[in-house]
């Protein structure tokens, strides 16, 4: 049995915490573990601003974790969950990888994130994830000209102000 300590940091911006339940997969070069709920009980995770500390124990051995699998569902009457960071040691071989997100963690939608976040698009093992991603960021941010000669602005709907749309 192999007991991996998972540090998470919720970010700091307006309508960052979550109540929703999250769930997390390692994957290591090969072998994965299986899904965890990561939650402590009688305590509200992902508060604005806060660090969660987690401890899950696997059978699945990876001494250095490469990946992450990350979801978390709409349960609560605030899910939208702005998401910082994810620091994962492996306690028996004493390795830490650190995963960045610096983004929004929509509902229902598996986010795979790398160690360091380090790796070229032609590399990228989920390229059509990222496409996707891209895509809706393109979308969500249309530059647009209100007076001509003067520079173009992001166009943003009231939705997307208030982050009524993650």
């Amino acid at each position: 049995m192999v007991s991996y300590k998972i540090s998470v940091k919720t970010g700091d911006k307006k309508g960052a915490g979550t109540d929703a339940n999250v769930y997390i997969i390692l994957h290591g070069k090969g072998p994965q573990t299986s899904k965890y709920n990561l939650d402590t009980f009688f305590k509200n995770d992902f508060e604005r601003g806060s660090i969660d500390d987690y401890t899950v124990d696997s059978d699945v051995n990876i001494p250095e974790v490469q990946r992450i699998e990350l979801w978390r569902d709409n349960c609560g009457l605030f899910s939208n969950w702005y998401l910082d960071w994810i620091e994962v040691t492996n306690v028996e071989s004493g390795i830490t990888s650190i995963f960045p997100a610096m983004k929004w963690i929509k509902a229902d939608h598996h986010y795979i994130f790398n160690h360091i976040d380090t790796c070229l698009p032609q590399d990228d093992p989920f390229k059509q994830k990222r496409m996707l991603e891209l895509q809706t960021i393109k979308k969500d941010y249309q530059l647009q000209v209100k007076v001509p000669g003067l520079p173009a602005q992001v166009y943003v709907t009231f939705a997307q102000l208030f982050n009524l749309t993650i």
